[in-house]
């Protein structure tokens, strides 16, 4: 099968960073290939695949003009690879599209991402419910309110952890028009931090407006081999995340700088508890990874306000109608 390209209007750039993939890449190139929408090119990253990878993206080469298959010599780390896709943008896309190896989009997933786009202008990102395992995500919105948020309010929602339609990257939906305002440019995801495609989204909610289509038209695999699944839990890298979005965007509200510092609280409390487990490579990891090392006082005050007799007591005056952080 071939298909045309038509790169005069509404034209999407599609990326599927991919290493080792060949147990699953099958089924996130077919569900790239059945989509309604067919105004798209899709980019296969090869990271230097030693399985069946590449032998699988030939055969949608060969029979799908719409795909083309880049394939490294030099393996770099998971998230250098993604900030490889920028370099193969088409000029002419309006939109970009990244899908992970191991997951999946539903059928009407561009039509409908792409219909919210070209009714509000101003919007750079659209989301909309995923699956995720075995649950569904990304519903903390309201579908009385429609499909157009504005972007900075959008944004301090999700710093206070009011709502989360972030999702992951597979998720997403972007107007390409946006990417060179996102720090960093053209390297648009940050190297050093494991949640980037987060970061990224609410990069593009303080740049643009957000759009939010009220459909499951995306799937996101768990399993033993995800990336996810063996480092980020294991180490709790979230934290380290959750610590460089707050500082990057506290300047936004002056309540934020009072979440900061307790979330610094909460993270140093953690390490200390990894630092008593035994657990030397996650405190490795984020001696390594935190940019902003924490203070003696910093623990010290972590120490005295999250350990358990104060959490309970802390829990007691709550309870009993009193305000406290502990």
């Amino acid at each position: 099968m071939s298909s045309q390209k038509n790169k005069e209007n509404g034209f999407v750039s599609i990326g599927v960073p991919v290493y080792n993939g060949e147990e699953f890449l099958h089924d996130a190139l077919k569900s790239i290939q059945d989509q309604t929408y067919k105004n798209w090119e899709c980019h296969i990253v090869n990271n230097c695949s030693t399985d069946k990878t590449r032998e699988i993206a030939e055969e949608y080469v060969k029979n799908d003009n719409r795909f083309i298959l880049h394939n490294y010599e030099e393996h770099l780390p998971l998230v250098k690879n993604w900030n490889r896709i920028v370099n193969h943008i088409s000029p002419e896309a309006e939109y970009l599209k990244i899908v992970q190896a191991d997951d999946l989009i539903y059928p009407e997933y561009l039509e409908e991402m792409i219909k919210v786009m070209e009714k509000y202008p101003s919007v750079g990102m659209t989301s909309s419910y995923r699956i995720d395992g075995k649950e569904i995500k990304c519903d903390g919105l309201d579908p009385m309110k429609g499909s157009f948020y504005n972007g900075k309010a959008l944004l301090l929602q999700h710093l206070k952890e009011e709502v989360d339609i972030s999702g992951s990257i597979t998720t997403l939906l972007f107007r390409t028009k946006f990417l060179p305002q996102v720090p960093g440019y053209p390297k648009i995801f940050v190297e050093n931090d494991l949640h980037c495609d987060t970061l990224l989204s609410f990069h593009f909610m303080n740049i643009a407006d957000v759009g939010f289509v009220f459909k499951v038209l995306s799937f996101t695999r768990w399993h033993e081999n995800a990336y996810t699944s063996r480092f980020n839990v294991r180490y709790n890298t979230f934290y380290n995340s959750k610590e460089n979005r707050l500082f990057t965007f506290k300047h936004l509200d002056p309540s934020l700088e009072k979440d900061y510092r307790w979330h610094r609280r909460r993270y140093a409390y953690m390490i200390l508890e990894h630092k008593l487990k035994g657990f030397k490579e996650s405190v490795k990891w984020h001696r390594d990874y935190t940019k902003r090392k924490f203070t003696f006082s910093e623990y010290f005050t972590a120490i005295i306000t999250l350990n358990i007799i104060t959490r309970q007591f802390g829990k007691i005056l709550r309870r009993l109608g009193f305000k406290t952080n502990f």
